[in-house]
């Protein structure tokens, strides 16, 4: 790996020094160079990023992959985008196009990463054959959970090691044998008949994995949003193909990753006429 400064350009303004001093110095003279050989580099580009006269070459980056920045999109674009977003369950049967699902893997890949090591992978399912076993392989165990939380023998164990869990859980707990049910009888209520479901995976030693499927995951369901399409993360999906090697075989989850989130994307039933400004949260000000 090589950095190198192209010197017809560069005018030692310094921001690549203050961007990554380990790589970049600035001398007695007050010139700018680069580090021979380059020390730890995370290949963030940020160096590249910063120059305002395009003087870094840096041969672990692809210089195509670089743009001029021509404008952001202003805060009130961005919040009746995020107003606009709603949880979609309802979808026509349609399938997703090529582009659309390019267009929402390369939104995932910009969203911030641990360490830049761009390591969360992707299983995008479209096989209607695949999903449907999701779903139904997911009722059964659902409708399994959902009877032993009604046994006089199991119950009390299952408070004694995961009650807290269950507490959370609450709310939902009287839906689990009808969902499963519903599920069971071909009316999907695990990936609601979606056209195409994503499970992000990270190894499961990572230290930022689950942060940072979850970061990719929020990209898609914006991506979506903006492409005219709906989506919906699938809380019941996620666990369940970890648990069951089945499932994982049927997805084709590569051996020592663990599935960290999970969506269903599709075109949109119907639309909605209005979006949603959810009440500022509480914060503690320090």
């Amino acid at each position: 790996m090589k950095i190198s400064i192209d010197r017809s350009k560069c005018t030692d303004c310094g921001l690549c020094v203050r961007m990554c001093n380990l790589n970049f110095v600035k001398g007695t003279d007050g010139r700018v160079s680069a580090a021979k050989p380059p020390h730890t580099c995370l290949l963030c580009g940020h160096c590249k990023a910063v120059c305002p006269a395009e003087a870094i070459a840096h041969t672990g980056l692809e210089s195509s992959s670089f743009k001029r920045i021509e404008g952001k999109p202003s805060y009130p674009e961005l919040m009746a985008l995020l107003e606009a977003r709603r949880s979609r369950r309802e979808f026509t049967p349609e399938k997703l196009s090529e582009e659309d699902i390019s267009a929402l893997l390369s939104a995932a890949a910009q969203a911030p990463n641990g360490c830049n090591k761009r390591n969360v992978g992707y299983i995008v399912v479209t096989d209607p054959a695949v999903l449907k076993g999701l779903s139904l392989g997911i009722g059964e165990q659902t409708l399994q959970l959902a009877q032993k939380l009604a046994s006089p023998f199991w119950r009390p164990l299952i408070d004694l090691f995961f009650g807290r869990q269950l507490k959370e859980f609450g709310p939902l707990l009287p839906l689990l044998k009808p969902m499963a049910e519903e599920t069971l009888k071909g009316n999907d209520k695990v990936l609601w008949k979606a056209p195409c479901a994503i499970l992000l995976h990270t190894s499961p030693h990572d230290s930022c994995g689950a942060e940072d499927a979850v970061y990719c995951g929020a990209n898609i369901l914006l991506a979506a949003e903006a492409l005219g399409l709906g989506a919906c993360v699938l809380g019941f999906l996620t666990e369940p193909v970890n648990r069951d090697r089945k499932l994982a075989k049927l997805v084709r989850l590569p051996k020592g990753r663990v599935v960290r989130t999970s969506l269903c994307v599709g075109h949109p039933a119907f639309p909605y006429s209005q979006g949603v400004r959810r009440p500022a949260p509480d914060a503690v000000r320090v």
